[in-house]
């Protein structure tokens, strides 16, 4: 047996209180505990920190910079995380009992992992399963550049069932503070060429949605804006760092992921506002 890992539990927040008591119960009864959570509340004006002060001698609650966007308080919470791996885990979530059993376990599986995946429910704002995700296109190990490869059309995780090495993603750039929405894809796609992505077929979360609204006519902008830095910034980093002189799989990609945002958005707006969204595709 080789040293003890460790695995910390980040938890951005930001007005949940209705659902943050139950996350952080969750994660407070696990057949393998969290080596550490740290809550980074971006001053929630409800009764998020009343919760957190409940809760402080089993967890530890930070505030990051005033005005930070999302990436910005994303990459504040991994920072302050200390385990040999960490997690980010929304604060709407729920994790089942096994979530971090099966994280440290996959992680063990080989020393140069660098990323632990596992499947999910759907639930919905009461906590129903909607649905149960498996991501059952991908190996038990896949190595790079194929663990950048699989994801040009979006992020082959999920946010709330997976774990990341830290000194990898430290190394890798961290959390990418220059996206408004996107998150999880980016940092995926930054860490694949050092090493292996490892899959855990077993639920370890429930993925809470629905409970907020459109998000399409909310955030389209911003997912066109983080989608162009994907395929301009982010991928051809990754393609770098890989040493891979073929780019023609972003630029597929980038076409393929157009089209449907194109198709989206003729079916969620209509004619009168689609020539008010129409300038946002214009740089892409």
């Amino acid at each position: 047996m080789g040293k003890p890992l460790t695995l910390s539990v980040g938890i951005p927040t930001f007005n949940q209180a209705n659902f943050l008591e139950e996350t952080i119960l969750s994660l407070l009864n696990q057949t393998r505990p969290p080596d550490e959570i740290v809550i980074s509340d971006h001053y929630s004006t409800d009764h998020t920190p009343d919760i957190i002060a409940k809760y402080a001698k089993q967890i530890r609650g930070l505030k990051p910079p005033p005005g930070c966007n999302v990436g910005g308080q994303w990459d504040f919470t991994l920072s302050s995380l200390s385990g040999d791996w960490v997690t980010l885990f929304s604060s709407d979530d729920v994790a089942r009992p096994n979530f971090c059993e099966v994280l440290v376990r996959g992680a063990r599986r080989r020393d140069d992992a660098v990323l632990v995946r596992a499947g999910w429910d759907i639930i919905d704002e009461a906590g129903k399963t909607l649905s149960t995700e498996h991501l059952l296109t991908v190996k038990a190990v896949t190595m790079p550049p194929e663990n950048m490869i699989e994801q040009r059309y979006g992020p082959k995780a999920c946010f709330a069932a997976f774990a990341a090495r830290r000194d990898v993603l430290e190394a890798s750039g961290g959390y990418h503070k220059g996206m408004e929405s996107f998150g999880d894809w980016p940092m995926y796609m930054q860490m694949a060429p050092f090493g292996p992505f490892i899959y855990e077929d077993e639920i370890i979360s429930g993925y809470r949605v629905g409970h907020d609204g459109n998000k399409v006519s909310k955030r389209l902008g911003m997912w066109l804006r983080d989608e162009q830095r994907m395929f301009y910034e982010v991928m051809p980093l990754a393609a770098d760092r890989a040493r891979m002189t073929d780019r023609a799989w972003i630029d597929e990609a980038s076409r393929k992921n157009f089209m449907r945002y194109i198709s989206c958005a003729s079916e969620e707006f209509v004619p009168e506002e689609r020539a008010e969204i129409a300038p946002l595709f214009d740089t892409w």
